[in-house]
């Protein structure tokens, strides 16, 4: 659904208040702000529809509760959950104008290569408290596994490095960093994380449905409206005051809202993985945790499971393994690196 842009000032109005239904102080701040600046009420709406979509995505916290971290990882979020880009720019610029203006906190979105040489930075000093050496016989001998990998002469390597203008002793100095940050992990981390055949058996019969040949889910949808919460909506059809067929009906921006926003059958296999994270192990009737589709909140239900063949535990096992490794693995990983970041104190520079 495309967003409507509203020329007339006196239009605008009614827009403005219709996502001000009240002012708190942070939100009066804000608005003063704005207006200093000289924005438009169209732009001040923008910015404050930004900022309330923020907070449901974050369970509906007040701002100030919510970390930087936080803000900039829903910047990254409506990046790649197709939001439209001028919607991401009201999103991003309201975000740095709440944080850095009102809230006081430098704002400056963290790259994925700033972030990964933070975390590497953070993991060799690190490694360092454990006093992790790595042998010059174990570097030559990843580097020769590299090359022969690649299969790459001494002659093609070097040609390489000149390339990328890197000496040998430099490729060297990030192979033995890039050693001493697995050897660290892997005792840290992975050595944490353990999945026990228990494990694996009981998510196969939980969620049989996932490893069956041609297994598919039928599903419906509800794209909530800026103004309102995904959260709440899910509350109040789950508390029984009305049904998801009529929540679609009433108030869904999506597709099909008079059929109960039925979108059809979907196979497992070719579900985003977003929402296959959040349907795992629901039943037929049931609605999953709140999903981003565009620059919408969205609601997915349950409506029923067509199993196909069922694939037996040993022909899917390394998967499930796999998949819960997974995600055991991230959270101790998330776990470590915050600790890491509790102790160190980073100064960003502008590079």
């Amino acid at each position: 659904m495309q967003e409507k842009h509203i020329t007339s000032e006196t239009a605008v109005e009614p827009v403005l208040q219709s996502v001000l239904p009240r002012t708190t102080p942070l939100r009066a701040r804000m608005l003063e702000l704005m207006k200093a600046r000289g924005f438009t009420e169209a732009t001040q709406a923008a910015y404050v529809r930004g900022v309330l979509g923020f907070c449901r995505h974050c369970g509906g916290r007040k701002p100030e509760a919510i970390t930087l971290a936080e803000a900039h990882a829903y910047v990254a979020h409506l990046k790649t959950s197709g939001a439209s880009t001028t919607f991401r720019s009201h999103v991003s610029a309201a975000l740095h104008l709440l944080y850095e203006n009102v809230l006081g906190q430098v704002w400056r979105p963290v790259s994925p290569l700033r972030k990964r040489m933070i975390e590497d930075m953070l993991i060799v000093d690190d490694a360092a408290r454990y006093n992790l050496k790595i042998t010059d016989a174990e570097v030559e001998a990843q580097t020769k596994a590299f090359r022969e990998k690649r299969e790459l002469s001494e002659a093609d390597f070097k040609k390489q490095l000149d390339q990328q203008h890197m000496t040998l002793a430099e490729f060297n100095r990030n192979m033995r960093r890039d050693l001493i940050k697995h050897r660290l992990i892997g005792g840290v981390v992975t050595a944490k994380v353990v999945v026990t055949d228990s494990e694996v058996e009981q998510a196969y019969n939980e969620r049989k449905a996932e490893f069956a040949k041609d297994s598919m889910v039928q599903l419906a949808l509800i794209l909530v409206p800026a103004e309102m919460s995904a959260s709440e909506l899910k509350a109040t059809i789950e508390s029984g005051k009305m049904t998801f067929v009529q929540a679609a009906a009433k108030y869904s921006q999506g597709p099909s809202p008079q059929q109960g926003g039925d979108i059809g059958f979907i196979a497992w296999k070719d579900l985003a993985p977003e929402w296959n994270a959040v349907l795992r192990g629901l039943k037929p009737g049931e609605i999953a945790q709140p999903v981003h589709v565009k620059e919408f909140e969205g609601l997915l239900q349950v409506v029923s499971i067509q199993e196909g063949e069922q694939l037996p535990l040993e022909a899917v096992r390394e998967q499930i393994y796999n998949s819960l490794h997974e995600g055991k693995f991230d959270k101790v990983f998330k776990d470590y690196m915050e600790k890491l970041r509790e102790k160190a104190v980073i100064e960003y520079r502008n590079m």
